[in-house]
């Protein structure tokens, strides 16, 4: 069945085509991996993935802060109401106790020696207050102490002018010492605050709870919603350390005597609408929640949420870093966003207005939608990203390519499945017809089977001959690319050894088929230019239609993608070769690459016996 003179003679005649083309194939190889792998090819794809990624962030530095923004408004706005109503109910009780000690003042019996009215004598007759009335026990111990400092008559000495204008002078400064009624909003104001911070807490849960109707006073939402709260208004200075553990400087604490004035006077729920006080708020609120979101969004948790976030952009921790995106960064983001989203929503609130004013709302309720929607869609402008304001096929196409494995597609897709094929596939349709119709139309194969060489062991040896050089071929491209590939330093690839393998593996699944192909038409066809023009043409079709059916497959990023082509893919052999399923991990290219090593080893058996039984012009 095998003929060592007749493979000997094969060598002899192919050898030096085989060494020229394997040389030129390996060199090729190892140029296209080196200068891929040296990162100027990938720098543009690397560009446009920091560009999504650093929008991305932005984008969500962007909406966080205008969210914590918003809470921190209505922090704000809840506080005011709240601290406004405890106020008034403890004004109120309060009021009532300051008269009940003003009649008791009134009511005092005069001294007997001097014929004044003696606080100090019935000092314990002063009503008591409330037992669980902080701020009644408060001014109880006030005016204790007043009449406890009233000047005594045995003081002076009453017998004489002097002695008698020093006392009543004594008494007369006294009298102007008494507490007054606005010790009753001072003393108000302590309580009536720490009422509207607890009444602010539980505003919080309600808040996280149409956010999450699972969520607890343990939650992170809760925590988040608060803290917009808490470190805006800042009660007690509690909050400080988020201003200065940042070298920032602690504002002024909340303004609630402009509150307290204002309810004084009466016009209270005016002020609270009021632009001055919406102005204060906003202010307040624009710092406040800018300090509280970057805070938020630089903890150690938040980072690890938007690194997974990016996962598909192969976002590391020390990548994620390098982006810079600190606490000055993002607090400085944070504070130029709401600026600008404070700027547009003034100037579009006016425009609402005025149409408002002009007729151009049916009711009141068509207004407030219209408001809401602005709201709403002004707030997806500020934070929108580059990627969200493009068109939607233009914004996928460049995360394509910002997720494009670029080597992978150069190595795989463009060499080994096209350009590396050239040359060997050359060598395959020139070999297979040197092997068997180019000796038969020379004439040469008459005088081999003259021996006693059979025919089915000429056809046997030089299919041997072809197969082992396509694999002795692509056994020096394994060799080359796994040494060139060593040589290169990747981190942005899912290229390894063993997909590296299996590439050349497909190659030489591609041969095997070519060579089966082109084996049989020399063994069919009498005449060179017959099995060449037909065997040969349809490997180069295949080889032809497989690059311009890469700009139609899915490789190829679609903002250069022209789909129509994708139909070559259905007409070339080498699309059974899928680099996709190698480089992604799939097994879909399993059972096309046996289909390929099928049609070869039918191309070989086929032409044996047809070698076999023809008639040869000898």
């Amino acid at each position: 069945m095998f003929s060592k003179p007749l493979f000997k003679q094969s060598i002899k005649a192919n050898g030096l085509m085989w060494a020229i083309v394997t040389a030129m194939v390996c060199f090729m190889l190892a140029c296209v991996m080196t200068i891929s792998g040296s990162g100027s090819i990938g720098q543009v794809a690397d560009g446009v993935t920091d560009t999504i990624v650093t929008n991305s962030i932005e984008a969500a530095i962007k909406d966080g802060s205008l969210t914590v923004y918003s809470y921190s408004q209505d922090g704000e706005t809840s506080f005011d109401s709240y601290f406004l109503d405890e106020f008034n109910k403890e004004k109120t009780s309060l009021g009532t106790y300051y008269a009940k000690i003003g009649t008791w003042v009134v009511t005092l019996k005069n001294s007997s020696s001097t014929g004044i009215p003696d606080c100090y004598g019935n000092k314990d007759s002063i009503p008591k207050p409330d037992e669980d009335s902080s701020t009644q026990k408060t001014l109880y111990s006030a005016f204790l102490s007043w009449c406890e400092s009233e000047p005594l008559a045995t003081s002076f000495d009453l017998t004489t002018p002097e002695g008698l204008k020093n006392y009543q002078d004594a008494i007369t400064s006294w009298s102007g010492k008494m507490p007054s009624s606005t010790l009753v909003a001072a003393l108000s104001a302590t309580p009536s605050y720490v009422a509207a911070i607890s009444s602010l807490k539980e505003h919080a849960l309600e808040e996280t709870k149409k956010v999450n109707a699972e969520a607890t006073e343990k939650s992170d939402e809760y925590s988040e919603i608060l803290g917009s709260y808490m470190v805006t208004i800042n009660p007690n200075n509690l909050f400080d350390a988020y201003y200065t553990d940042n070298s920032l400087k602690v504002p002024d604490s909340y303004d609630v005597t402009s509150l307290i004035q204002h309810d004084i006077v009466g016009d209270a729920a005016t002020y609270l609408v009021s632009s001055e006080r919406i102005d204060y708020r906003n202010e307040r609120a624009s710092g406040g929640s800018s300090v509280f979101f970057a805070s938020l969004f630089t903890s150690d948790a938040a980072k690890a949420k938007m690194i997974v976030a990016l996962n598909e952009y192969g976002v590391s921790e020390e990548k994620y870093d390098s982006f810079g995106y600190d606490f000055v960064t993002i607090n400085h983001l944070a504070n130029t966003t709401i600026a600008s989203y404070q700027a547009r929503y003034e100037y579009e609130m006016s425009v609402l207005k005025d149409d408002y004013e002009a007729g151009k709302y049916a009711d009141e309720a068509a207004y407030e939608k219209a408001i809401a929607e602005k709201k709403e869609n002004l707030r997806k402008d500020v934070s929108s990203s580059f990627l969200s304001s493009l068109p939607q096929e233009v914004s996928d196409a460049i995360k394509e390519v910002g997720q494009m494995d670029v080597y992978s597609l150069i190595v795989g897709s463009v060499y080994f499945k096209m350009a590396g094929l050239l040359l060997p596939i050359i060598y395959v349709i020139m070999t297979a017809n040197n092997l068997v119709s180019s000796q038969v139309d020379s004439g040469s194969m008459a005088y081999i089977l003259s021996t006693s060489t059979k025919r089915s062991t000429v056809t046997f040896t030089q299919a041997c001959y072809l197969i082992l050089s396509i694999l002795g071929l692509c056994l020096c491209t394994t060799i080359t690319s796994f040494i060139c590939f060593a040589s290169v330093h990747l981190t942005k690839t899912s290229l390894d050894y063993g997909k590296l393998a299996l590439m050349n593996l497909g190659s030489f699944g591609v041969l095997f088929a070519l060579g089966g192909l082109n084996f049989f038409t020399s063994c069919f066809f009498d005449r060179q230019k017959r099995s060449m023009s037909i065997g040969g043409g349809i490997s180069i079709f295949s080889l032809v239609a497989t690059m311009l059916g890469l700009f139609g497959s899915k490789e190829i990023p679609s903002i250069v993608r022209f789909s129509s082509l994708n139909y070559f893919n259905y007409a070339s052999i080498i699309s059974l070769f899928d680099v996709p399923s190698i480089v992604n991990g799939s097994s879909d290219y399993i059972w096309k690459l046996a289909i390929l090593f099928v049609l070869g080893l039918i191309g070989y058996v086929a032409g044996s016996i047809s070698f076999k039984k023809k008639d040869l012009p000898l």
